[in-house]
């Protein structure tokens, strides 16, 4: 069986971290490759709206580009289009169904996810179904007491087929790399170099 993996979010923008997490879970469960999917309309963010909103959101061509940016040059990630060119609000179930029409039953969809958003996959409403299609691949945030998060994420979402991603923590996240970057601070070290180069050639995020 082939192994897919799947890294799907805003990427508003992508930063090293999201490459270190893709980098290690496919080091770690033998993934084949990893599909990096931007958002299109999420239903949780929107362009739309207030001038704050606007500001933080980049439209979904812009973050395709970034991720474009980002995974060029390592035959074994991808970015994908595939919400991207969907119409409407983009939701994972979807793009998880998608997957499976394309790629079919010889590959296993591997769900790489932050442990933040279990409870996402708790609270949501077609859990079962979401989690028939694909195995869970959690990367912790903190590493303090892990095997106990561990016992107590398995019990939240029992369905689930999940591992955990043995990685580093690092401070790094969009939200970071936005607000220096919206106060004129560099944000080299924290990006891949190409995105560096399109947020100063863009001004992305520049208040």
């Amino acid at each position: 069986m082939h192994e897919l993996g799947i890294m799907g979010g805003a990427f508003n923008p992508p930063h090293n971290l999201h490459l270190l997490v893709a980098q290690l879970a496919r080091d770690q469960f033998g993934l084949d490759k990893v599909l990096f999917i931007p958002s299109g309309n999420p239903p949780h963010k929107s362009i739309r709206g207030s001038k704050r909103r606007q500001s933080i959101l980049l439209p979904k061509e812009a973050r395709f580009e970034l991720t474009e940016a980002a995974v060029a040059g390592t035959p074994f990630f991808q970015a994908s289009r595939i919400e991207i060119d969907r119409p409407g609000v983009t939701w994972s179930i979807d793009t998880l169904y998608e997957l499976k029409r394309i790629y079919g039953d010889a590959v296993r969809l591997n769900f790489i996810i932050g442990d933040d958003n279990i409870t996402t996959f708790r609270d949501y409403k077609r859990r079962k179904e979401i989690l028939s299609l694909c195995r869970l691949l959690v990367s912790p945030r903190k590493r303090k007491g892990n095997k106990s998060n561990e016992r107590m994420w398995r019990k939240m979402l029992p369905e689930a087929d999940m591992e955990f991603i043995d990685c580093p923590q690092f401070a790094i996240s969009s939200t970071l790399v936005r607000d220096l970057a919206a106060q004129g601070k560099s944000v080299r070290y924290l990006v891949p170099p190409a995105v560096n180069r399109l947020i100063e050639k863009r001004r992305y995020f520049k208040s």
